[in-house]
């Protein structure tokens, strides 16, 4: 059964049609204004499911769709950190997801203030995901603990109550502090890994992600993720993993096979 819309919502739905009828120009309109049409039930009039609709209208699967709509909400949020994904492949990547978590949880004036400090710091238009969740996670810190160290005169004081540059300072102190200690855990884990694998002899690839894996302190993990990629063979890619927090601690590239995405770890975490 189907509902009348007003006149409106059918014009809402014929601008929104047109945006992704304009030939799937950017993955970011197309999943907000199909998210749109979704959450409003613009559809109703002609179909009575939104799966119908997107079968029928656009001869989209609910899958592909929700990709979309996936990528489009990532997008929306690390743009006000200015991190825009330039595929919709790559807002659906577990790095650039793990990002958008973390940021998703900060306050706007938050949001702000890594922002201020990628573009004063990095010297890139786009900052990196690690850079992103490394400020982000250092202006969360701040935050909860409510005061600072001044960087002059080594009182404690609220955050926002200090000048921009030593805004900058505290977060740029407090951001290498926790790259520092992250170098030294991955460097022990290394370590370790090394003198396995001289009691044991030369491993296959597999066993050392089980001799990696059991070296890893609590609260970490080794994830594996395979991607299916339409059109194309699925992808692989390994990743160190902080439980708590979501970040990425160490990752290899992606790979169209299980053993060279292993490997690209493995080469990353030896540095």
């Amino acid at each position: 059964m189907t509902d009348a819309l007003s006149t409106t919502e059918q014009q809402h739905l014929a601008s929104l049609e047109h945006t992704i009828q304009a030939g799937l120009q950017t993955f970011r309109d197309t999943g907000a204004a199909l998210a749109e049409i979704r959450d409003g039930r613009l559809y109703r009039a002609t179909h009575a499911t939104f799966d119908a609709y997107l079968e029928r209208r656009w001869g989209f699967t609910r899958q592909h769709a929700g990709r979309l709509i996936q990528a489009a909400e990532v997008a929306q949020v690390l743009e006000p950190v200015g991190y825009t994904p330039d595929t919709e492949r790559e807002a659906r990547t577990p790095e650039v997801r793990a990002a958008a978590r973390i940021v998703a949880e900060l306050e706007p004036e938050q949001q702000q203030q890594v922002a201020k400090f990628l573009q004063a710091t990095t010297g890139s238009e786009k900052p990196s995901t690690s850079q992103i969740k490394a400020v982000a996670e250092v202006v969360q810190q701040i935050d909860a603990h409510g005061t600072v160290e001044h960087p002059d005169t080594g009182e404690q004081v609220p955050f926002t109550d200090l000048p921009e540059q030593a805004r900058m300072a505290v977060i740029r102190e407090n951001v290498s502090t926790s790259a520092h200690e992250r170098v030294q855990r991955q460097q022990g884990h290394i370590q370790a890994s090394v003198q396995q694998k001289a009691a044991t002899g030369q491993a296959s690839w597999t066993d050392w992600v089980m001799n990696h894996t059991g070296q890893l302190p609590e609260g970490q993990v080794l994830q594996i993720t395979c991607t299916p990629v339409p059109g194309s063979s699925p992808t692989a890619r390994a990743q160190v993993i902080d439980v708590a927090t979501g970040a990425v601690l160490a990752e290899g590239e992606s790979a169209t096979y299980l053993k060279k995405a292993v490997m690209t770890l493995v080469e990353e975490v030896k540095g």
